[in-house]
């Protein structure tokens, strides 16, 4: 039976979607037209396929097969979005171009050959009729790139309550892309300050928010960053800095604000980062009112159980297929993850082709991952659902 269903996968199949996907522009909030175009194959293959919009033209596709009896549950997980297009491209971002064994184009490696590599593996599942228990299902979800919003929406839905979720992220298990066994958390904070209006050459008489706002940004270093045996140390970055007039005026400025990114680490909670910049700003003394807000995106620190059995499976059909041990890290960065695992606790494995460039230009995936990218879903779709 097994063999069976490998046999179904087919290498053109999955080059002929990855192409047609690139062709594609689905440019982070444009994704409605990625999205029919996945529902068009899912339902092509014969499977009943829902879109809910989680926004006006922005749709989240699922998609489910159901075994047998009841058993786990899996969903094979992809994000429809992908970044803007950066300076320097040497192709068409959106003509798929082949070459020197590479395949290139905008999205190949972040996200567009995980969808595409799990999309052959269902079509394996269809044609051959393997039989299985539990339930395997599909989702693509909008706006990884941005603020998150699809996989909030799926996380909500009937789609999210499932036993491990395989996000076909660019992580390879190599040395270059270690597999996630867990990732930071980030928030941005927005602090408000209001000071006093005066004639700016009688500063006396009013409070400069801007020079407020200074002594903060000059004692951002003293926030107390927890220590992480797995992660080390979180850290900050300002973002943006806003204040004065906007129309020359020769006048106290009463108003400022200014951005600023925070990593978190395990043990470290929105709140935590919250009172932490709160206590900062009052060891200051400041003369002017501040007040510390949080924008979106958040994001949750997250770490996943290695013993868990959808770790367990990978970590043996890894050994099959590649034929070696796959790696592991704790990373720096922010997925989707962070919303299924950080907040839903649905333990997550990133697996996808090997990446050497995304969000970069010239994005390109090796052909020659394509093939056992497949057969590493099949098998671990196969495994988890005995």
């Amino acid at each position: 039976m097994m063999e069976d269903l490998l046999k179904e996968l087919d290498l053109n199949y999955t080059l002929r979607l990855l192409k047609d996907m690139i062709s594609i522009n689905s440019i982070v909030g444009n994704e409605g037209e990625m999205a029919e175009f996945i529902k068009n194959e899912l339902e092509a293959l014969g499977l009943k396929c829902i879109a809910v919009e989680v926004e006006r033209g922005r749709p989240n596709i699922y998609s489910k097969l159901t075994g047998k009896t009841t058993g786990n549950k899996i969903n094979f997980n992809g994000h429809t979005d992908t970044i803007p297009i950066v300076d320097g491209w040497e192709t068409d971002p959106f003509d798929p171009v082949i070459k020197d064994g590479k395949l290139f184009g905008l999205g190949v490696c972040d996200m567009k050959t995980g969808i595409a590599c799990t999309l052959n593996m269902l079509r394996a599942f269809v044609e051959s009729e393997h039989s299985f228990n539990g339930e395997l299902s599909f989702s693509g979800v909008v706006d990884e790139e941005g603020f998150g919003k699809g996989a909030k929406a799926m996380l909500a839905s009937e789609y999210g309550k499932v036993d491990a979720i395989v996000l076909g992220e660019p992580y390879s298990g190599d040395e270059l892309k270690p597999i996630p066994l867990g990732i930071t958390g980030k928030i941005l904070y927005e602090i408000l300050v209001k000071g006093k209006a005066a004639h700016a050459f009688r500063p006396n008489f009013g409070i400069n928010a801007i020079e407020e706002l200074g002594k903060i940004l000059a004692n951002l270093n003293k926030l107390n960053f927890q220590n992480h045996p797995k992660f080390g140390k979180g850290n900050y970055s300002t973002l943006k800095i806003e204040g004065g007039y906007e129309i020359y005026s020769v006048t106290v400025p009463s108003f400022a604000r200014m951005e600023v990114n925070r990593l978190l680490i395990p043990g470290e909670t929105v709140q935590s980062a919250i009172d932490d910049m709160k206590n900062l700003i009052h060891s200051l003394n400041l003369s002017a009112e501040v007040t510390v807000n949080l924008k979106p995106p958040r994001y949750e620190a997250y770490i996943d159980d290695q013993n868990h059995p959808i770790f367990q499976v990978f970590d043996s059909v890894y050994r099959t297929v590649m034929g070696k041990a796959p790696l592991y890290e704790y990373t720096i960065g922010i997925t989707d993850a962070n919303i299924f695992a950080g907040e839903g606790q649905i333990p997550c494995l990133h697996l996808g082709p090997h990446q050497e460039v995304a969000h970069q230009k010239n994005e390109y995936v090796p052909m020659d991952c394509l093939e056992p990218l497949s057969t590493m879903y099949s098998l671990i779709a196969v495994n988890f659902l005995k």
